[in-house]
């Protein structure tokens, strides 16, 4: 609970500006929300008490004469604003900032007084040009540890006012807590006391992000940098550490002097000595990872490099202190191999599938490059030079450059530099046939002589085909290996999704509606570029059998436009959407279905523009003798030799790639299904898959869910039994077509080119004519006709039956 003296300061207060408020003056009506920024921890010699009136020489302000620690900040945003016709340049919004355990200070550090101007530490950031920008009109001192703000002007959302929190602390012990606290009746906020100083015992932190592997009798640099943070506080210049590693291991150092440091050896092979040279090092001392090296002299494999860090006080040295940090992994022994790794703190690259590296028909900018990846032998000689080894690719993914970064002791068939290898990496991905890089025996040359093991590092420029998505994982392995080794190195994205459900179709000869509609969704708004075009093709059937009456409705968020295809099924972009991704619908589609088509699904398949200019793009290669001449995907003429990701497919053989020469992607697996074929054609066989669960009141058809009237049951033979109407829905075809005789007690259906009759009371099935011995007959059940579904399948020509006992369900087609 805030002292009674700062309630009734804050009655006075309001009561003094209700009563002087002018006629011209308004109070807006706001939201905001309050955080303090450049919080501090510090430590208890930091943070010494001041007495009231003395001049302060340790404060977390900034003075002229005695800099200390930048002030924190208090910043309150407005988040709403509800301005009036009566707002002018006299509109006031008033709040009150208190603090506890703290004073505020002028500029010269004294603690205020009733007179002291601290208009200065407020300050007004407007987020936009207005007829009456706000400004801070004024700062009154209510107490030591108590203002008032005073800002005139309009405030509007995204408004930020700053209060610079220079104070001195009236309490200094280790845990000691200064807050923040604001209240106001023109701002709506509420929020707790806001720490923003803290302090604590001094203390330090080693922190390393990375553990490095290394050989037995092998030596190894720190895998990253080693930081040293301070617990409260800064370092200052002077300041020492130990650093000191775990039995059976030595340290040497790489770098003896610094801009921030200087590194010696201790009075033991296991110890460093680093002292600090900056006085400006701050909170953080960072030593370079090449500056520690770790030897694993006496250490064996499974054994932990722990490196344990002291800060040494040196009584002659104001600000030394001494303290220690926890342990941290720095290094493992490792049998003598080759490690393939990225580092782990990158993000991975995101990049579209189905484009080249231009991203042309997209306005994503990504340069398509994966993480970089180190090849890296943990001593020398641990690659086994006489042995082949591979580096693959998913399938789908292709690489079109190899930009080489680091070559430490490596030569690979004569070549060391970045350039010469990279050549040799364009080889063996043509070896590889472009699924991956296949590296020779004796390509590698031994690092025996060298000065120290290999390390080999590279980025991959990647393209992948259109249907491929999800992580780009690269392989190592071969017999110069034990085992593979595997990093995730790009992820590709689609720029787009189409969302479609499976259509069970009938051949019927004529144009056949598809019942349901083809969305095609856009990554992120504005990713489709103008010029864009889409087009639908359905597996083994011919690009035409789409026809021209087509529904397409774009969504009304994106801004989106297209132009609608002349020919077949497909849009293209004509103004490139905006504020929301697009979707783009289409409806009343109609399909040719020539009458030779057999039953079974058939894919829908999708192809853009950008997709073969990706065709198109040239795969890293130096192999000029296997080049094939191919032309631009819009040009008519040559533009020069290249082997292409079309070429590795098989795609043309050097003639103009365009969408008759490049595989459509797959979008939605079986989209049609036929579910018989025509009446004329010999396979008429019923292919859909039907799930009957017994005792429900539906059953499942392709992807439907069929409500029934009377759920499926068991016969007192053990028969799975369906009720005749539901058979009418599950085969596709119209009730109609399912017929029941009351008088000679016949169900008939006309199914394609059959015609399946049962008789109540016998165990036949006739199609066609032809008599089939049944297993059970037809029943009658609350008035309702029951066919076997086993016998109903054996009319169908389905074999595929089976029967799950733990669950009660009866399967047809269950492969399909």
């Amino acid at each position: 609970m805030r002292p009674m003296k700062k309630f009734l300061s804050m009655v006075l207060a309001a009561a003094m500006v209700i009563s002087t408020v002018p006629a011209t003056a308004f109070a807006l009506d706001a939201k905001a929300t309050a955080k303090v920024v450049d919080s501090r921890n510090l430590t208890e010699a930091d943070a010494d008490k001041v007495e009231e009136g003395a001049n302060p020489t340790n404060w977390i302000g900034q003075t002229t004469t005695a800099p200390k620690f930048k002030a924190p900040e208090l910043q309150l945003k407005v988040t709403d604003a509800d301005s009036t016709a009566n707002d002018n340049a006299d509109t006031e919004t008033k709040f009150t900032v208190t603090l506890d355990n703290a004073k505020f200070v002028t500029d010269a550090g004294a603690v205020v007084t009733s007179t002291t101007n601290l208009t200065d530490i407020v300050s007004v950031v407007d987020d936009e040009a207005k007829a009456y920008p706000p400004t801070v009109g004024g700062v009154k001192i209510n107490d030591k540890d108590e203002i008032e703000v005073t800002i005139k002007g309009v405030l509007a959302k995204d408004d930020i006012i700053k209060v610079a929190l220079r104070t001195v602390l009236t309490k200094t012990s280790a845990g000691t807590k200064a807050t923040v606290a604001v209240d106001s009746d023109d701002l709506d906020l509420s929020t707790d006391d806001i720490t923003f100083v803290t302090v604590q015992d001094t203390g330090i932190k080693a922190t390393l992000k990375k553990v490095a592997e290394v050989a037995e009798e092998e030596t190894t640099e720190l895998e990253k940098d080693l930081k040293i943070e301070t617990a409260a506080g800064d370092f200052v210049k002077d300041q020492e550490f130990e650093i000191k590693v775990s039995s059976g291991f030595e340290l040497k150092y790489g770098n003896t002097n610094t801009t921030d440091y200087t590194i010696r050896q201790g009075d033991d092979d296991n110890k460093l000595i680093v002292k600090i040279n900056n006085a400006n090092i701050g909170d953080t001392l960072t030593i370079k990872a090449a500056d520690i090296i770790i030897d694993a002299a006496d250490a064996k494999v499974g054994a932990v490099a722990k490196l344990t860090v002291k800060a040494l006080a040196n009584t002659s040295v104001a600000g030394t202190f001494k303290a220690t940090a926890d342990a941290v992994e720095a290094a493992k022994v490792v049998d003598q191999t080759v490690t393939l790794s990225v580092d782990e703190d990158d993000d991975v690259p995101v990049i579209y599938s189905g484009v080249d590296v231009n991203n042309d028909g997209i306005t994503d900018d990504s340069d398509h490059l994966s993480l970089e990846v180190t090849l890296k032998e943990t001593a020398k000689s641990s690659l086994d030079v006489k042995k082949a080894f591979n580096l693959d690719l998913p399938e789908g993914v292709y690489v079109t450059d190899v930009k080489v970064k680091k070559t430490d002791n490596v030569e690979i068939n004569g070549a060391t530099s970045a350039t010469a290898i990279a050549g040799e990496f364009e080889k063996a991905y043509k070896k590889g046939e472009y699924d991956g890089f296949e590296f020779a025996r004796r390509s590698f040359v031994d690092t025996d002589n060298k000065d120290d093991a290999m390390e080999l590092s590279f980025k991959l420029e990647l393209v992948a085909e259109p249907d491929f998505t999800g992580d780009v994982k690269l392989t190592l392995e071969g017999d110069a290996f034990d085992k593979k080794q595997e990093v995730t190195i790009a992820k590709f994205v689609a720029p787009y999704t189409v969302e479609a459900a499976q259509n069970d179709l009938i051949i019927d000869y004529r144009n056949t509606k598809v019942p349901t509609n083809i969305v095609v969704k856009e990554a992120e708004e504005g990713l489709w570029k103008k010029g864009l075009d889409f087009t639908f093709g359905i597996d083994k059937f011919d690009d035409d059998d789409f026809e021209n009456d087509a529904t397409y409705t774009v969504d009304n968020k994106s801004d989106l436009e297209i132009k609608e295809a002349k020919k077949g099924l497909g849009f293209k972009v004509d103004t490139e959407s905006s504020d929301e991704p697009a979707a783009v619908t289409i409806s009343d589609i109609s399909l040719y279905m020539s009458r030779s088509i057999a039953a079974g699904t058939y894919d829908l398949q999708m192809i853009t523009n950008a997709n073969i200019d990706m065709y198109a793009e040239e795969l890293a290669t130096t192999e000029t003798a296997d080049k094939k001449v191919v032309t631009d995907a819009f040009a008519t003429t040559a533009v020069g030799t290249k082997y292409t990701v079309a070429d590795d497919k098989d795609f043309n053989d050097g003639a103009k790639i365009n969408k008759n020469t490049v595989d459509y992607a797959t979008v939605k697996e079986g989209f049609i299904n036929v579910i018989t074929a025509g009446r004329d054609q010999d396979d008429a066989s019923f292919t859909k898959k039907v799930v009957v669960p017994v005792g429900e009141k539906y059953l499942i058809a392709g992807e439907e869910q069929v409500a029934l009237d009377v759920p499926a049951y068991i016969s007192a033979a053990g028969y799975t039994m369906l009720p005749v109407r539901a058979v009418a829905t599950a085969l596709g075809i119209n009730n109609n077509n399912v017929l029941w005789n009351q008088a000679s007690r016949t169900v008939t259906i006309l199914y394609g080119q059959r015609i399946i009759t049962m008789v109540a009371g016998q165990k036949v099935v006739t199609v066609n004519g032809n008599t089939i011995p049944a297993s059970a007959t037809v029943q009658i059940k609350d008035g309702r006709t029951f066919l076997p579904m086993r016998d109903l399948a054996t009319a169908l020509g389905v074999t595929d039956i089976t029967w799950d006992a733990a669950t009660k369900t009866a399967t047809m087609n269950g492969s399909k």
